[in-house]
C-alpha cells in the first residue's frame, strides 16, 4: 500500500487542527499517518497541542508515537518525568521551546503545582 501524498497544505491544516480539533487530527493521522511529527513552520502538532495544554491531544499523538517532551510532560503533570528531562539535561529549565512559539516549561506546567514547585525548586523563575 502506498502512503497518500502529503502537501504542505495537509501540514498546516494538521497543526491547526492540533490546536485542539482532536477529531479532526484522529481522521488526518488516519489517513496520513506520517503527518505526526512533520512540523508546520517551526511548530509541530504536539507542539500546538502543548501550546493549548490540550491534554486529550497530547496524549493521542504520544499514543500515536510523537516523541515526548519536557513540555507534554510540563503539561500532563507528569513530574517524575519532568525530573527526569531536567537531570538529563537541566539547561531544559530555560529553553525555549521553538515547536511551541518559544514558551517555557513553566508556561506549560502552569496548571500543574507539583510540577511548578519542581520547575521553581530547579532555578525557574
Amino acid at each position: 500500500m502506498s502512503e497518500a501524498k502529503i502537501t504542505k497544505a495537509d501540514v498546516k491544516e494538521f497543526v491547526e487542527a492540533a490546536h485542539g480539533n482532536l477529531e479532526k487530527v484522529k481522521q488526518m493521522l488516519s489517513e496520513k499517518p506520517l503527518l505526526l511529527n512533520m512540523p508546520n513552520g517551526n511548530e509541530t502538532a504536539l507542539g500546538a497541542a502543548c501550546q493549548m495544554k490540550h491534554a486529550a491531544l497530547i496524549q493521542f499523538l504520544i499514543s500515536q508515537g510523537a516523541p515526548m517532551d519536557i513540555s507534554a510532560a510540563c503539561v500532563l503533570g507528569m513530574t517524575e518525568k519532568v525530573t527526569e528531562f531536567l537531570d538529563a539535561d537541566p539547561s531544559l529549565i530555560n529553553t525555549k521551546n521553538k515547536q511551541s512559539h518559544g514558551k517555557t516549561p513553566i508556561v506549560f506546567a502552569s496548571e500543574q503545582p507539583e510540577v511548578l514547585a519542581l520547575l521553581r525548586s530547579r532555578g525557574e523563575k
